[in-house]
């Protein structure tokens, strides 16, 4: 099975900005909204967080100020969704238990994308096709923390092939955690993987090389994976 799509330069590459969020405490933390900015500069296609967990200030600012994407994140349970959506995000992820046809129909009223987070499960990749979902986000953790490369190869094709029945279903797949420049060229040269999304790995490289330039080394690698598959 062929999973290089010929005339995809790449998967966007998204930010996760969280691990530098969760770096405050009750001392001076990171400027979150430079952090985008570098992220951008650097060629960073999107940005993401999680609500209720960022400071809705904050959140406004980055909207506002950047011209990439902003995807938000629910947290399992919250009553957020309003809120989130005053944010006008390009996208928002969710549970697959979160999920009900109010609030589809909610996202849907104001232009908003809606993915799921799900399991590397065909039934649940159905599931969110049914639920009227436009995307779905894979866990790559088992993936990209896998103690051997026997593992590592088979949670690879379960991905492979749940990315593939998702996009025949006409949704678009984001694959995020687990994720550093030794890996996610492999799942960047999947098909049908529309969205990369990397944190902690940037964070814990950017203080080798500085965050704009471990951001940018992702952007490279995530681009170059698909174009040596591809040729």
């Amino acid at each position: 099975m062929s999973y290089l799509n010929p005339h995809s330069t790449g998967p966007d590459f998204h930010v996760d900005l969280m691990p530098l969020v969760r770096l405050r405490t009750d001392r001076p933390g990171p400027d979150i909204v430079q952090a985008a900015r570098l992220a951008q500069a650097a060629g960073a296609d999107g940005i993401s967080l999680v609500i209720g967990e960022v400071a809705p200030a904050l959140l406004v600012s980055i909207a506002s100020e950047l011209m990439i994407k902003l995807h938000l994140r629910l947290p399992a349970g919250s009553q957020l969704l309003d809120q989130t959506i005053s944010m006008r995000p390009q996208r928002i992820c969710m549970s697959m238990r979160d999920g009900s046809a109010e609030a589809a129909k909610q996202l849907h009223t104001n232009g908003i994308e809606f993915a799921f987070a799900i399991e590397t499960e065909l039934e649940q990749v159905q599931a969110a096709h049914a639920a009227g979902a436009c995307a779905i986000e894979f866990d790559a953790s088992k993936y990209g923390t896998s103690a051997t490369a026997i593992c590592a190869d088979e949670e690879f094709e379960r991905l492979a092939t749940c990315t593939v029945a998702a996009s025949r279903l006409g949704m678009q797949v984001q694959v995020a955690h687990g994720l550093d420049l030794n890996n996610a060229g492999r799942l960047a040269a999947l098909e049908d993987v529309t969205q990369i999304q990397v944190g902690q790995a940037l964070l814990v490289r950017a203080i080798a090389v500085g965050w704009q330039t471990a951001v940018g080394d992702m952007k490279a690698i995530l681009t170059q994976a698909r174009r040596q598959r591809r040729s």
